[in-house]
Order: C-alpha cells, then sequence, then structure tokens
C-alpha cells in the first residue's frame, strides 16, 4: 500500500494537534479520533511531521482565550481560528461530518466544479440539515479540503483510502466503468434495472441500524447525539421507501406461495348422464292416459 502523502482533513488535523501538549503529540490517538469520525486513517509519521511543522508554539499558549493575541494570531496563521472558536459555518460543518451519508454524496461534489452556492442547494434535499454554502465551505476547509492535494496525490488518496467511499471511488475507476456505475451511484441517471432501489433501501436501513446500536455505547457527545438522531432519520426514510416499493409484496407473495393449495382436475359429468337424455323434461306425462 502507498503511504498517502497529504490528507485532505490536514486542517483539522492541525486543530486536534493544538489540543495537545506540544512536546508529546500522540499521533496514534489522534488517529483513532479520524478513524472515529469516518475519516481515512493515515500513519502516525505523517502526524508527527505536521506536529512538528508547527512548531514553535506561542508561550503560553492558550488558544481557547480569544483575547490572547499571539495564540489568536497563530491559530489564525494555521487557518484553525475557527474551530477553537466556532461560528455557525463551523458548526454546521461538525454536523455534516457526522452525517456519513450526506458526506457520500458531498465529497464527490467538493471535487467537481461546482460552486459551494450549488452544491447546498442540491443537496439540501438529502438532509435535515439547513445546508449553507458557508457551511459546506468550512466542511471542505476542514474535512475535504481540495486545494491541499494535486491531482497525482488526490488519485493516491482515493486508490488507498480506508474508508472507501463508493461514490469518490467511482471517480478512479476504469473508464469503461466509470461512464456506466458513476451516474447511477450518484443518483442522476443509470441503465435499465441496473438499480434496485429498494433493495438499496433494505441495505442502507440495516447499515443505519447497526451503526445506531454502535453509537449507543458511545458518550453522549454532540456529535454522537446527532450522528444517532441522523441514523434513526435514516432508518426512517429508508422504511417508508421499502413500503413503497414491491420489496413489501414480494414479502406477501412469498406469504402466499405457502399456503397454495393443489387442487385435483375433477371430471365434470356430462349433462346428459344427470337427466337421461331429456334436461328440459319437456313431454313428459302426455303418454299417460287421462281417468275418464
Amino acid at each position: 500500500m502507498n503511504e498517502i502523502p497529504r490528507s485532505p482533513s490536514e486542517y483539522y488535523i492541525r486543530y486536534l494537534i493544538t489540543g495537545q501538549d506540544p512536546d508529546a503529540v500522540n499521533a496514534n490517538e489522534i488517529a483513532r479520533t479520524l478513524e472515529a469520525h469516518g475519516l481515512d486513517g493515515l500513519s502516525s509519521s505523517y502526524i508527527r511531521s505536521l506536529a512538528k511543522a508547527m512548531l514553535p508554539l506561542p508561550s503560553p499558549f492558550v488558544p481557547d482565550n480569544p483575547r490572547h493575541k499571539p495564540s489568536r494570531t497563530f491559530l489564525k496563521r494555521h487557518k484553525i481560528y475557527d474551530m477553537w472558536h466556532p461560528t455557525r459555518a463551523s458548526r454546521e460543518a461538525m454536523l455534516i461530518l457526522s452525517d456519513i451519508y450526506l458526506r457520500e454524496k458531498l465529497d464527490p461534489l467538493l471535487l467537481s466544479a461546482l460552486t459551494h452556492v450549488m452544491i447546498a442547494r442540491k443537496l439540501r434535499k438529502f438532509t435535515s440539515i439547513a445546508l449553507t454554502p458557508e457551511g459546506v465551505t468550512a466542511y471542505g476547509h476542514y474535512f475535504f479540503n481540495r486545494k491541499l492535494l494535486t491531482q497525482q496525490q488526490w488519485m493516491v488518496y482515493l486508490r488507498e483510502r480506508t474508508y472507501t467511499n463508493p461514490h469518490v471511488q467511482s471517480l478512479v475507476t476504469t473508464p469503461d466503468i466509470a461512464k456506466k456505475h458513476l451516474p447511477w451511484v450518484i443518483g442522476v441517471a443509470g441503465p435499465s434495472g441496473a438499480f434496485d432501489a429498494a433493495n438499496a433501501a433494505s441495505r442502507i436501513g440495516q447499515i443505519a441500524f447497526k451503526h445506531a446500536l454502535e453509537l449507543e455505547h458511545r458518550p453522549a457527545t454532540l456529535d454522537n447525539t446527532m450522528a444517532l438522531k441522523n441514523c434513526m432519520t435514516t432508518i426512517e426514510k429508508a422504511d417508508v421507501l421499502m413500503r413503497r416499493s414491491d420489496v413489501a409484496l414480494k414479502d406477501v407473495l412469498k406469504q402466499f406461495q405457502k399456503f397454495h393449495m393443489k387442487l385435483d382436475s375433477a371430471t365434470v359429468p356430462d349433462v346428459q348422464q344427470l337427466t337421461g337424455g331429456n334436461f328440459s323434461r319437456s313431454g313428459e306425462g302426455t303418454d299417460i292416459e287421462e281417468d275418464e
């Protein structure tokens, strides 16, 4: 496996580094934090080299104090001030980070030529978050920064990433596959019968349910609470889609098949056998003489 030369989440990693003791940065702990958020795990050497490049830190270093000018200048120089002093946009970016299904659609669009205004407008229907261009910009800056990597680095990153986003992964498939695979994965179009929405809804509901069970055992933080809420919303939407699809009908047909009765062919008697040849019974009694 090729080592990823740089991470599109570099500014978020810088933020995590400033939250630790600058003289003893725990790269493994930072890597675990990234993986917990569904970001790709990076080598400890990359994180340590990034921490070393940020030195020296101001002395004293109080990043949570907006009135301490040396710390404020340091945070702004490294473009992580909004994480220490959250704005509406940075809070929205954290909400997006907790919505893995929204990110599956957002990440590929951040690599496209669409503006953040257009991206926010296109993706509002996929989430309960009131997406704004500022929130999309903040998310892209901290977690999926297109400008940090060269084209070749992006190719390496997309191929070697641990957590595969099927939408993004489609961008690095072979040309003969991408033109058929990418459109229906993104939800734009696709060949007839290539995508079974009912079975997809069933699968998404199962994944969301398993993720919700996992979140039950995590600390009751804002991120985990919002992630659990998004999982429940996803489960409800998947259930509605399944009820409107042919999945429910297939289940009903399977139940009917269990009680399918085998009918033996019966012989229908001829009408002449039942009536003796005169099924209208006309003329009966005419050959009997009347009593005088």
